[in-house]
């Protein structure tokens, strides 16, 4: 897998190191680089080449400006039981239905590893899937938020209901949630796509269905499914403290 831009970069190198296969950096900012791949022991993995080879490379990335690319190995997902493995007396996982915006998917990433979440679960089949944009829009988050890929999203929520977890579903025709509401100390926020939502059978098995509060504006029906999901996660957080 190739993951390009320093951020996403960086965070490998610091956090992963030994996923990396090769480093390739642009020759004119070879300093800006080095104190780092000495640090981890990367120089035998480390090549210094033109701007013009690190385009090539990199050709799907259209902004053309970075100065260093990574091929490393595959991310790979979580057991459910690591994800939800913790000794906090509050957990919160959060489970996308379906999302298949890549840049939404990578946002998502970067929100949830900020503000505490546990980990994630992504359904195998019609989903984003993680990949070196996803490293780039997560800003190098995905080297340390944890995922789980379902075969059965249903199943797995099932599954961690059973150990105490209760599951909330954003839907804009659920309960709207005020400064009031408080979440459970062991939570799963579920967001679905970013069109049509949450499945059906997943939104009928759901303990409570929650919506946020918004103006109503003619021809603007919902927010961004990644905002949307910041601002219920950022209720949990001041709210469950």
């Amino acid at each position: 897998m190739i993951i390009s831009g320093d951020n996403a970069c960086l965070a490998c190198l610091l956090h992963n190191p030994s996923k990396v296969k090769e480093v390739l950096i642009n020759k004119e900012k070879k300093a800006n680089y080095l104190k780092i791949i000495q640090k981890y022991n990367l120089m035998k993995n480390t090549r210094y080449i033109d701007k013009k080879e690190l385009q090539k490379i990199d050709k799907d990335n259209f902004r053309q400006s970075n100065d260093i690319i990574i091929r490393r190995e595959d991310y790979s997902s979580s057991s459910l039981e690591d994800i939800c493995r913790s000794n906090k007396e509050n957990s919160i996982i959060v489970a996308l239905d379906q999302l298949t915006d890549h840049h939404n998917l990578g946002n998502i990433i970067r929100t949830c590893l900020l503000i505490g979440v546990n980990g994630i679960i992504i359904p195998e089949y019609s989903s984003a899937p993680i990949t070196g944009s996803t490293a780039n829009t997560s800003a190098g988050a995905i080297e340390l938020l944890k995922f789980h890929i379902s075969k059965n999203l249903n199943r797995s929520l099932e599954d961690l209901k059973k150990i105490g977890y209760w599951t909330y579903s954003l839907d804009m025709k659920g309960k709207l949630i005020n400064k009031n509401f408080k979440f459970d100390k062991k939570t799963i926020i579920i967001l679905g796509n970013e069109a049509n939502g949450i499945r059906k059978n997943i939104l009928n098995n759901s303990d409570f269905i929650i919506s946020l509060p918004q103006d109503e504006i003619k021809g603007i029906d919902s927010y961004n499914a990644a905002n949307s999901l910041a601002m219920a996660l950022l209720h949990h957080k001041v709210n469950i403290s």
